[in-house]
């Protein structure tokens, strides 16, 4: 069979294929597959074959997995589009994508705040630190 080919008039993707298109390897497919994110159908020789539903939901996931989803955030989302396709399920995958980003980033600003004063607390000890070693007599101990 070819790396593309034609099931129920859907276009369909090995995973090879897939995984070529996507720059992605085939385990990592075969992850999400294990995990529950993507149900692909398979040929009559047990070989998975990807739809373009398939491969959007992987896009979906390796754009949400590179902004630091967990999993099970992932599952929702695509489970919000799937039980309701079209306009509707978009619009409540949008809604619930909003809600996740914000609080990740809401974390995401606080752990920045927390460094960003780390920062300042290390190049404040660095600065003495510094001050301390052009003063040879405090180094050595003299007076």
């Amino acid at each position: 069979m070819s790396s593309s080919t034609r099931v129920s008039d859907e276009l369909t993707l090995t995973i090879g294929a897939l995984a070529r298109e996507l720059g992605v390897t085939t385990r990592t497919i075969r992850f999400y597959e294990e995990r529950g994110l993507l149900r692909p159908t398979r040929s009559r020789g047990r070989q998975r074959l990807y739809t373009r539903r398939d491969r959007g939901h992987l896009k979906l996931i390796l754009q949400h997995r590179d902004a630091g989803f967990t999993l099970e955030e992932m599952k929702e989302l695509l489970a919000l589009y799937d039980d309701a396709p079209g306009p509707e399920g978009t619009r409540r995958q949008l809604e619930r994508f909003r809600d996740i980003a914000l609080a990740r980033l809401s974390g995401v600003e606080a752990r920045l705040a927390t460094l960003q004063s780390l920062r300042r607390r290390l190049k404040a000890r660095i600065t003495y630190a510094e001050g301390a070693l052009r003063k040879p007599s405090r180094v050595n101990g003299g007076g």
